[in-house]
């Protein structure tokens, strides 16, 4: 009789644990599943990029003519090619003249633009960031 007392512990005591257990784990799979409905940085890297696209397919010209406007070289946000302020998701590009010997930003002209595209939700940690030469 004590070996069957035995199995019925054992049973009772799987259950409550599966019982305790198996709510946590469905919540994980809940949260697993609804996060696939919302936006990752995986897929908004081919937004970033198109306004990166967006910014390089306009002349070396324009842009470096735009770091000389008053607060142009700084790390403000250029509104010319960024998306509207009121934009959900907003795409900002950020403009510097940019000495490659010092690898810093620079005042004076260099012939060379760091271009930095960014989601000003998330800020420039995960930026899409180039080199732009006026002789390439």
């Amino acid at each position: 009789m004590s070996q069957n007392a035995f199995t019925y512990v054992e049973v009772v005591l799987s259950v409550v644990l599966l019982a305790v257990l198996l709510v946590p784990a469905l919540q994980a799979l809940q949260t697993g599943i609804s996060g696939g409905a919302t936006p990752t940085l995986a897929s908004s890297v081919p937004t970033l990029r198109a306004k990166m696209e967006e910014v390089l397919a306009v002349p070396f010209g324009d842009l470096y003519a735009e770091t000389y406007l008053p607060g142009g070289n700084t790390s403000a946000i250029n509104v010319t090619y960024s998306d509207a302020a009121a934009t959900v998701n907003r795409r900002v590009v950020v403009l510097y003249r940019y000495d490659a010997t010092a690898k810093a930003l620079s005042a004076s002209d260099t012939g060379l633009l760091y271009i930095s595209v960014y989601y000003e939700s998330e800020g420039s940690a995960n930026a899409l960031n180039t080199l732009l030469g006026r002789w390439w």
